[in-house]
């Protein structure tokens, strides 16, 4: 069987096929636990996303069309993101643009579900970042303040070597008889 024709069965289809019985009271269970229970959530890149649940405080999966709570069953759009360092919610993406939260008060980023070591983390890169183009940027503006000192030395030094020149053929001029 292709990847592809297992990936279009059900989840009933699928645990039928795992249990491997032709017990109809065992069959007739497993078609009632996967009828009266939520789908598995979605993994990501980075695993199962997760958050609290607002209502009864326990674990919510991250589905493809929203957040489940495995307890209660209660469904959310999306759910809010909160900054770990302003305590305030973040700014959600524009609609059709990448799952990135912006805090507006201290500017950190964060997705949906992220833990507040990865938002703080990410912060701490982001803050690397900015602190390294920064000393890009002052030992850019050194060079080029070398550079012009050097260029105003040899201009200066020009200058200098033409006026003793032209005082020199003076002098030599007044020599002459």
């Amino acid at each position: 069987m292709t990847d592809f024709a297992d990936e279009a069965r059900s989840r009933t289809a699928h645990l039928l096929r795992m249990a491997n019985t032709v017990d109809a009271r065992l069959r007739a269970q497993i078609i009632e636990y996967a009828d009266s229970t939520p789908d598995p959530p979605v993994m990501g890149p980075t695993g199962i996303a997760t958050a609290g649940c607002p209502l009864c405080l326990r674990t919510m999966w991250r589905q493809r069309d929203g957040w489940v709570c495995a307890s209660c069953g209660h469904v959310e759009e999306e759910l809010p993101v909160s900054c770990p360092n302003c305590r305030t919610v973040m700014k959600p993406p524009p609609t059709s643009a990448p799952d990135r939260w912006w805090c507006s008060r201290c500017g950190r980023v964060a997705t949906a579900g992220d833990s507040t070591t990865e938002i703080e983390n990410r912060e701490r890169g982001r803050l690397e970042a900015v602190r390294l183009l920064d000393r890009a940027v002052a030992q850019r503006a050194d060079r080029r303040r070398e550079a012009e000192a050097t260029a105003v030395s040899w201009a200066f030094s020009a200058a200098v070597t033409e006026r003793e020149r032209l005082r020199m053929e003076r002098a030599a001029l007044r020599l002459r008889p």
